[in-house]
């Protein structure tokens, strides 16, 4: 299609019939100015303008694509080859929008594929231990108890040697059922108690742990804004989550253990409270 033949052909035959631009353009609901535009070639009729402007000016749709008038053998051919065209420009289109779908699907895939590999459920302890070892950098790690609060959960792991961890995941924003490692210590002596403690705009979180704690070990206390907290230790191991809304202290000072009769036992602690980087 030339746009300006076109356009000479639409302008000789609106003088042919008498018609001003405007008065064509009152036929077509259209303004003077987009039949102006059509006959200097600066622009071409649209798809729903074009049989009626065909009409109007007793000529074939052909005619005006063809930008000429066409004898009765010429018609056919002309409509034939316009066909074609239109039906390659609908392809080309096709064309584009499947391999735009497709690059869109291929990018969803790799978006949806690094949040669900990346994370593991919470109930699959050995994918929740290879999370670990990712992040930490450690190896032969065995998760041995786990601790969920809020959009957070605390792994306490081992390797079996007297060498203890922890993990902490936060929950995927794509898959709310599963985790994402995020933290942690990579590090902690068996019998040691520690902690991992971070903030955030709506709370402050606070985690103790520890593995193979001293048998007297009953219980353990630490201070956070003022007040006492004293836990309980089952089992010769400490894994618990604290989150203490609209706070700002991510402390745990005076960290210690307790026997039985509440005297502190000698040992076996980290010191003060270890914060997240």
């Amino acid at each position: 299609m030339d746009a300006k033949k076109t356009g000479a052909l639409i302008a000789q035959r609106r003088r042919e019939l008498g018609l001003s631009q405007g008065e064509l353009a009152q036929r077509l609901h259209v303004t003077d100015k987009a039949v102006s535009k059509w006959e200097t070639g600066r622009g071409m009729p649209g798809i729903d303008s074009l049989e009626p402007l065909a009409k109007a000016l007793g000529l074939s749709v052909s005619e005006i694509l063809s930008g000429r008038r066409l004898t009765a053998e010429e018609l056919p051919a002309a409509a034939g080859g316009q066909i074609v065209e239109s039906l390659q420009e609908r392809l080309r289109l096709l064309r584009g929008l499947l391999a735009t779908l497709f690059l869109a699907a291929v990018l969803t895939g790799i978006f949806l594929g690094y949040h669900y590999f990346g994370s593991a459920p919470e109930t699959d302890l050995a994918a929740l231990s290879r999370k670990a070892e990712e992040y930490l950098g450690t190896d032969a790690v065995q998760v041995v108890e786990t601790e969920r609060r809020g959009d957070y959960l605390a792994a306490l792991c081992t390797d079996g040697e007297g060498q203890w961890c922890l993990c902490v995941y936060d929950r995927d924003t794509v898959f709310p059922g599963r985790w994402r490692a995020g933290g942690g210590k990579p590090s902690l002596d068996a019998g040691t108690l520690g902690s991992w403690n971070f903030g955030n705009p709506r709370e402050a979180v606070v985690i103790l742990c520890g593995g193979e704690l001293p048998e007297e070990a009953a219980c353990y206390t630490f201070q956070n804004s003022g007040i006492t907290y004293t836990c309980p230790i089952r089992d010769r191991r400490v894994l618990d989550v604290f989150l203490l809304p609209e706070s700002r202290d991510i402390s745990a000072a005076g960290l210690r253990m307790l026997d039985e009769a509440g005297s502190p036992l000698d040992g076996g602690m980290e010191g003060a409270a270890e914060m997240a980087p």
